[in-house]
This record gives structure tokens, C-alpha cells and sequence, in this order.
């Protein structure tokens, strides 16, 4: 019989596999959910730990360009023997389409996650289109 592993660790594993290490630390590949409403393209994207401060939202052509960083915690006069928290760089980039109202686009940040509120252009919105008689 197979033995089959616990859920938690098997997300560990997927989540190590979202990181990269470099000579300036380690860079993450968050999670992320896009969804549609009928006025809006919405992305979450997951980073915890990351203050409002550190991330930073940017459109250049027509890519969203997200970053946050977790700085590494620094100890007076403590030497750390053990640490799971994560510290390093958390990066996504994403291709924007012309069905987007570049100059509404929001962020807000609650809970851990970033939330980036895309509202749709005018020509892409769901429209009843009324039925005139004679």
C-alpha cells in the first residue's frame, strides 16, 4: 500500500517549489486567483507577511509588474538557531489586455493578499441592448 503524505507537507513542497534562490536572497512566485465579475477583472495574490510599504504596483506597456519584499529580521544582541519565516523578494507580472481600463486600476492590500481591481473597458461590459417596436 501506498503511503500517502499529509496535505500540509504536500503544500509545503508546491510552495518551496515557487522560490528561487539568488545572490540577493530569495525571490517567490506568489499564488494568484484571477476572476471575473461582470464589471471587472480581479486578481488575488497571495503575500503574507509583505507590509503595505514594501510592495509596489506598476503598469509599463501592457504588463501589471508586482513586487514586495520581506526584509530579513535582525536580532539586538540574539542569535538565531532556527527560522522558518520567509524573507526575500515576492515578484508577478502580468499581461494586460486592451479590455482593461488601464487608468481605474485599484489595489488594495487586507489579510495577506493583494487585491487588484481591474475594471473592464466600456466596449467589453455585458449590455442589454433594448428591443424597440413600431
Amino acid at each position: 500500500m501506498e503511503k500517502k503524505e499529509h496535505p500540509a507537507v504536500e503544500k509545503k513542497k508546491i510552495s518551496s517549489d515557487r522560490c528561487t534562490v539568488t545572490g540577493k536572497g530569495r525571490w517567490y512566485f506568489p499564488l494568484s486567483d484571477i476572476y471575473e465579475t461582470p464589471d471587472n477583472f480581479v486578481i488575488l495574490i497571495d503575500m503574507p507577511g509583505v507590509d503595505t510599504e514594501n510592495i509596489t504596483v506598476d503598469m509599463q506597456s501592457n504588463e501589471l509588474i508586482i513586487n514586495g519584499e520581506i526584509p530579513q529580521t535582525t536580532y539586538s544582541n540574539e542569535k538565531i538557531i532556527y527560522s522558518e519565516y520567509d524573507t526575500g523578494h515576492y515578484h508577478r507580472h502580468f499581461v494586460i489586455s486592451d479590455a482593461v481600463n488601464r487608468s481605474k486600476i485599484e489595489a488594495k492590500m487586507a489579510d495577506g493578499a493583494l487585491t487588484l481591481i481591474l475594471p473592464k473597458a466600456a466596449y467589453v461590459k455585458p449590455r442589454k441592448i433594448e428591443i424597440k417596436t413600431d
